[in-house]
C-alpha cells in the first residue's frame, strides 16, 4: 500500500464536480418546473429581487425596511410554493439545495474538520490502492470452504479442525452482528495459527460484511502499521500521514494482520500497546491476526500488552492441514 500516492486534491475534485452535477440537476428541475407552473418562477424572482432591494437601500442609506420584514415576506411565498409544488405532484423540497452529504453540503469539511464522507472516502482510495476490494471480491464468507478442514480429531485437541473452524465462523457472525447492534464495546478478536489455514481469509471476510454494512474498517499489515505509517510520522515527520494516522484510533475497525513479522522492538511495542490501549478505552474494535502461538506472543511483546489482549480480546485458534499444500497436490493431481 503507497500511502504517500493518497490525492487530498483528487477527493477535493471530486466534491467540486459533486456540487456543480447538483447544481445542474437543480437548473434542470427549475427549468422543468418553470414551464409547468410559472407562478413558481415569479415567486423566486420576486425572493430575490426583494433581497437585492434592501441591500441596495441599505448600501444608498434609503432607509429599507427591516431585514427581518423581509425575510418574514420571503419565507410566506416559499411556503406557497411548497403548496403548489405538491399541488402539481412534486415533492415539497424539490427545488431545494441538492447535496450528496448534508452534513458538510459537499465541501468535505464541518468546519475546520473533515467530514465523515471525506474520510469514507480517502479509506475507499487506500483500498484501491492496496487492491483489497480485489481481494474482497474473492475472499468472503460467499466463497468460505469448509472442505480444507479435516472432521478428524487432531492429537491433544478437543474438536476436529473442521468443527473448531465451524464454532469460529459461527463466532465471526455473532462479532459482526454486534457491530450492527451497538455503536461502541463491540469486542476485539485475536486469530492466530500457523500458516496456511485461512486466518487472513477469515480476516477478509469479516472486513467485506462490515464494509457492506458501511462500518469503517482500516486493514494494515504489521509491517504497513508500524514502518510505513507509524514510523514515518512519528520518526520521520511525515505530515501527509497525519489523517492516517489518526484514522488509526478513531476507525470503527482495525485489523492489523501477520503481527510478529514486522521488525520488533521497543518502538513497535510502545506503538501497540498505545493502539491497543486507546482503542479499547474508545470502545472501537481491533482484530489482530498472527502466525505466533499465544507463549511466542507473550515472549515476543510485553506482558501489558498481552495481560490487554488476555482480558478485552476473543482468542480464535486455527488449526488444521495447510490450505495452500493442499491446494497444490489437488492442482498436481488433476493434472496427472
Amino acid at each position: 500500500m503507497t500511502f504517500n500516492t493518497l490525492s487530498i486534491e483528487d477527493i477535493l475534485h471530486g466534491y467540486e464536480r459533486k456540487r456543480l452535477n447538483n447544481k445542474r440537476l437543480l437548473q434542470d428541475r427549475k427549468e422543468e418546473v418553470y414551464s409547468k407552473i410559472p407562478e413558481i418562477e415569479e415567486i423566486d424572482k420576486s425572493s430575490a429581487l426583494s433581497y437585492l432591494d434592501y441591500a441596495r437601500k441599505k448600501v444608498m442609506k434609503l432607509a429599507p425596511s427591516s431585514y427581518e420584514d423581509t425575510a418574514s415576506s420571503n419565507r410566506r411565498l416559499e411556503e406557497k410554493k411548497r403548496t403548489l409544488l405538491k399541488e402539481h405532484g412534486y415533492p415539497e423540497n424539490y427545488l431545494e439545495p441538492i447535496y450528496n452529504c448534508k452534513l458538510c453540503q459537499d465541501t468535505g469539511y464541518v468546519g475546520t474538520d473533515k467530514c465523515n464522507c471525506f474520510i469514507d472516502q480517502m479509506i475507499n482510495s487506500l483500498y484501491l490502492q492496496s487492491n483489497l476490494k480485489n481481494v474482497l471480491s474473492k475472499e468472503n464468507f460467499d466463497t468460505f470452504s469448509m472442505e480444507y478442514y479435516s472432521k478428524e480429531l487432531m492429537d491433544g485437541r478437543q474438536f476436529s479442525p473442521y468443527d473448531n473452524m465451524y464454532n469460529i465462523v459461527q463466532k465471526s457472525h455473532q462479532f459482526i452482528k454486534r457491530f450492527e447492534e451497538q455503536k461502541k464495546e463491540r469486542g476485539n478478536l485475536l486469530i492466530y495459527g500457523e500458516t496456511g489455514l485461512g486466518k487472513t481469509f477469515l480476516t477478509n471476510c469479516i472486513a467485506k460484511e462490515l464494509l457492506d454494512k458501511k462500518h469503517s474498517v482500516l486493514y494494515l499489515s504489521s509491517n504497513e502499521l508500524f514502518e510505513n505509517i507509524l514510523g514515518g510520522y512519528l520518526m520521520q515527520q511525515k505530515i501527509e500521514l497525519e489523517d492516517l494516522y489518526k484514522y488509526i484510533y478513531n476507525c470503527e475497525l482495525l485489523i492489523i494482520d501477520d503481527l510478529g513479522t514486522e521488525l520488533t522492538n521497543s518502538f513497535v511495542q510502545s506503538q501497540l500497546f498505545e493502539i491497543i490501549n486507546k482503542r479499547e478505552l474508545s470502545g472501537l474494535s481491533t482484530l489482530i491476526s498472527t502466525n505466533l502461538s499465544m507463549l511466542q506472543l507473550r515472549d515476543k511483546y510485553s506482558e501489558r500488552i498481552m495481560s490487554r489482549i488476555v482480558a478485552n480480546y476473543t482468542v480464535f485458534n486455527i488449526y488444521g492441514d495447510n490450505i495452500r499444500y493442499q491446494k497444490r497436490k489437488k492442482a498436481i493431481n488433476s493434472i496427472t
